[in-house]
């Protein structure tokens, strides 16, 4: 009788220190339910950006050259997102591509070009800046410790190092 007592007692016992510990963890959200928002990059490719360079139209046949002294822009496209959120998405992007990429990007040079317009055409020099576009997913962690994609948003962002193309558009 007195070791049912005993054993009783034990099991009473280690049920009230379990069971309070095992409520506390069942009610407890996971730690990341208070964590600022964060973003997925997914989707990377190379892109090749138009820049603010272009020569006058010319129809061909004939040569169309373009040589000129200036300073060669582009921007990332990327809307509804503030300056300091772009920027951790840039990060992001530059880390997860393995390249470096930016909201904008400039070059001031000394830019000369020549290409043969073909018969019958009306076309001019465009100077394009090598990029990349990439699938942005803003998300949040939300009680039960579940994932909420907030939004999704297709890039298209600038290299960061100087790799240009040249092309006849129409």
């Amino acid at each position: 009788m007195r070791l049912r007592h005993v054993v009783a007692t034990i099991t009473l016992t280690a049920g009230l220190c379990v069971a309070p510990a095992a409520q506390a963890l069942a009610i407890q959200p996971c730690p990341e339910v208070n964590d600022p928002p964060d973003y997925r990059i997914s989707n990377g490719a190379k892109a090749w950006m138009a820049t603010n360079l272009r020569s006058d139209y010319l129809t061909g046949p004939g040569s169309i050259t373009y040589n000129k002294t200036t300073t060669s822009e582009v921007n990332a496209s990327i809307t509804g997102t503030t300056e300091a959120e772009a920027g951790i998405i840039f990060a992001k992007a530059s880390v997860s591509l393995s390249v470096s990429v930016g909201g904008s990007y400039s070059k001031s040079d000394s830019w000369s070009y020549t290409a043969e317009v073909p018969a019958g055409k009306t076309m001019r020099l465009q100077q394009y800046k090598e990029g990349r576009s990439f699938t942005v997913v803003k998300y949040r962690i939300v009680p039960p410790c579940k994932v909420k994609d907030m939004w999704t948003k297709k890039v298209t962002a600038p290299v960061k190092s100087p790799s240009y193309l040249w092309k006849l558009v129409s």
